[in-house]
Formats: structure tokens, C-alpha cells, sequence
């Protein structure tokens, strides 16, 4: 009899213990959720939305697909990884536009100013998803390629001076010569004040078209031409032009295919996003419905 009664006394006690436990747990859950801090804290608003869709910085708004291409070091001494941001959204997966854009760049490693404050460093592989998105907000599918410049030349055995070679593979490995425009998106060296421009109190970059005329290039300026002016019908001093040059820069691939200087290295990420949506805008109007 002693042996049973002090077994039941051994569980009651365990049993009294262990429903304390769940009563503080659950108290300090409750607390913890009505704590500003836990509440408004950039941290756990990161992860409380991991997919990725939106994360607002400065009123900058960036979508998880092109945080895989921007240089991401610190947010208020907080490291990420960038495999946090490579969810898929259900934005992308909806998405069933037929590809009707193509972009990329050749010199995938050119950056823009760093973003004070969360040593972000834009790049144009970042400026080719922030076009992506503009153009699929007017109904334009867009596809930007991802292949990482620096292993493909490591792969092909190609030096700096060859990466023309590099993105001539890119385009022939997507296989699509009958799409509606290329996109080769670069990044001038130019000094801020001919990279930028101030329109009614906005800071747009500067936008110059280059042509090769080492091949027969003329429907390539003809495309050129048909999206400068619907950039120079609106906003006029962000253009840089068409500059010629001698070589081919590929577009002897298609005669849809255009080669881009956006900005330079002093050129933000708020200035360029902006001129975005006026290149976005002019290339809608020229490719029409």
C-alpha cells in the first residue's frame, strides 16, 4: 500500500508541475506579443514575411526576386543570408505573361551608390529586375537572366575583355531569337552630374542607347530610335542618345537587340528605379499591344 500511494504522489506532483510550466509559457507568450518592441521590430517583421514579398527600407520598396542580386551585407548589424530571400512568391508564380522581353548584362558586376544607412549596393543585374517588374505591371512578359557572369567565364575560360562571348552564350542558350527586344542593361563610368538629372524636384539617371556599327546595324537603330523617342516625348533630359561604336556588341543576334548605358556608379537606387518606369513606359509604347 505505501509503495502505490507514493507512485500516485510521484505523478500528482509531476502532473501539478507540468501544468505550471504551460501556465507561465502561455502568460509570457501573451506578454511578449504585446511588447512594442517584439512588435515593431525590423527583424521579426523580415521574418514574419520570409517569402519575401515586400520589405519597405526608406520607402524603397524591393521584391525578393532582385534582393538576390543586390549587395547585401548588413541591416542594422543584423547578417541574412541570402538563401532568406530566394522564396518564390506566389506573385511570381502567378505570373503568365508570355515572355515578350528579354534582359540581361554583360557586365553583370557594375554597381550603383550604395543605399546609406543598410549598406545595400544596387547592381545592374538589380536594375534588369526592377525593369522586369515595371514592364509586367503594363502587361509585358519579361525574362532576366540570372547565369552568374563570373562562373560562366571560369567555366567557358574566358577573361574580363571576353564577356561579350559569355552573354552571346547566354542568348543562345535561351534559344528565343524571335522575341520582341533584348535588353543588354549596363551602367555608364560617368561622373553624377552628366549621369544624372533633376526633373521638378525628382532625380532621374541619365539613358544612352549604344550601337554597334561593325555589322549590319541599321534595324537595330531603328529600334533604338523607336523607344528614345517615347522617352523624349515625356522626359526629354534623361536622354543621352544613341552613341555609335566600333563593334557589334552582339546585336547582330537580333535586330531587336539594344544595348542600354543606365546612369553611373554615383547614380541611387531611387534615380534609377525612377528612369526605369519611363523606359518601362516608352518600351510598352513601342512594342504596342
Amino acid at each position: 500500500m505505501k509503495k502505490v500511494f507514493k507512485t500516485k504522489k510521484v505523478y500528482k506532483f509531476k502532473y501539478k508541475k507540468f501544468l505550471k510550466l504551460c501556465i507561465i509559457s502561455f502568460f509570457s507568450a501573451f506578454v511578449l506579443s504585446r511588447l512594442d518592441i517584439f512588435k515593431n521590430s525590423k527583424f521579426i517583421n523580415i521574418l514574419k514575411n520570409s517569402s519575401i514579398n515586400k520589405i519597405d527600407f526608406k520607402n524603397i520598396n524591393f521584391k525578393g526576386e532582385y534582393l538576390l542580386n543586390i549587395g547585401l551585407n548588413t541591416f542594422d548589424d543584423i547578417k541574412f543570408s541570402k538563401t532568406v530571400f530566394k522564396e518564390e512568391t506566389k506573385e511570381k508564380e502567378n505570373t503568365k505573361l508570355p515572355i515578350r522581353v528579354y534582359i540581361y548584362n554583360t557586365h553583370q558586376t557594375e554597381e550603383y551608390a550604395t543605399i546609406k544607412n543598410y549598406n545595400l549596393t544596387p547592381t545592374v543585374l538589380t536594375a534588369a529586375f526592377i525593369l522586369k517588374e515595371k514592364l509586367e505591371e503594363l502587361g509585358i512578359g519579361t525574362y532576366v537572366e540570372e547565369s552568374d557572369l563570373k562562373t560562366d567565364m571560369q567555366k567557358y575560360g574566358y577573361n574580363y575583355n571576353q564577356t561579350y562571348s559569355v552573354s552571346r552564350k547566354w542568348l543562345e542558350n535561351y534559344n528565343n531569337p524571335n522575341l520582341d527586344l533584348y535588353i543588354d542593361l549596363h551602367r555608364d563610368s560617368i561622373d553624377y552630374k552628366y549621369s544624372n538629372v533633376t526633373i521638378d524636384g525628382v532625380d532621374y539617371a541619365k539613358i544612352m542607347f549604344v550601337l554597334g556599327i561593325n555589322h549590319e546595324y541599321e534595324d537595330n537603330k531603328k529600334t533604338m530610335e523607336g523607344i528614345l523617342n517615347g522617352i523624349e516625348s515625356t522626359h526629354k533630359q534623361i536622354s543621352r542618345g544613341i552613341y555609335d561604336r566600333k563593334a557589334i556588341f552582339n546585336q547582330d543576334y537580333s535586330k531587336n537587340l539594344v544595348l542600354i548605358e543606365l546612369g553611373g556608379p554615383d547614380s541611387t537606387y531611387e534615380s534609377i528605379s525612377n528612369s526605369l518606369e519611363v523606359l518601362a513606359s516608352a518600351i510598352k509604347d513601342y512594342l504596342g499591344d
